[in-house]
């Protein structure tokens, strides 16, 4: 996993699973939940699913798209105070791209 620390810091944080997401809303949603071991059986056979992680506080760190045993893509969430004001996605080959909520 490629966590790159843009997102601000959390006590105590959750990973969990997902088959679908949503990448055209912002923030992006994930749907369709699975436990560990069905992502893990989907790694061991290069399918795809989604990773979140999420602070116990509810607030969105990062979403992570797995495909053929590795990262597709990485999404840490930028927040502040007033919650999420945008993202950085870093892609396979790592190129990142910014985007801040106007």
């Amino acid at each position: 996993m490629l966590f790159s620390g843009y997102s601000f810091s959390c006590d105590n944080a959750t990973e969990t699973y997902y088959t679908w997401a949503n990448l055209k809303v912002f923030p992006e949603t994930v749907s369709s939940p699975i436990t560990k071991a069905e992502a893990e059986r989907k790694e061991s056979k290069g399918e795809a699913y989604y990773m979140q992680l999420v602070c116990d506080s509810g607030d969105l760190l990062m979403l992570t798209k797995r495909l053929n045993g590795a990262v597709f893509f990485q999404i840490d969430y930028l927040d502040n105070a007033e919650g999420i004001y945008g993202k950085i996605t870093t892609n396979s080959n790592g190129d990142t791209t910014k985007y801040v909520r106007r």
